[in-house]
């Protein structure tokens, strides 16, 4: 069921982004904290492994290392985000 609500944010925050033109962090970062729990920390960086695959692969890969990316959300949001 979270992997289901995690796709849910993401194709939410896909029409809002293409809506309102304005950048997916605005809405996904607020959500992953404030709905799923996760710190501040680790929901930018699980947005940036997210949204930035391959144009910034660098800043995704190291906040990956300090173990600040959530893989099992950001892994089957990529679809939503990239669309």
């Amino acid at each position: 069921m979270t992997i289901i609500a995690y796709i849910l944010l993401d194709l939410l925050a896909g029409a809002l982004i293409g809506l309102i033109s304005i950048g997916g962090g605005a809405i996904i970062v607020p959500a992953l904290v404030f709905l799923f729990g996760l710190s501040q920390q680790m929901a930018q960086g699980t947005t940036i492994a997210l949204m930035v695959p391959p144009i910034d692969m660098l800043a995704a890969w190291t906040y990956y290392q300090k173990g600040y990316v959530d893989v099992k959300i950001a892994a089957p949001g990529l679809p939503g985000v990239r669309a």
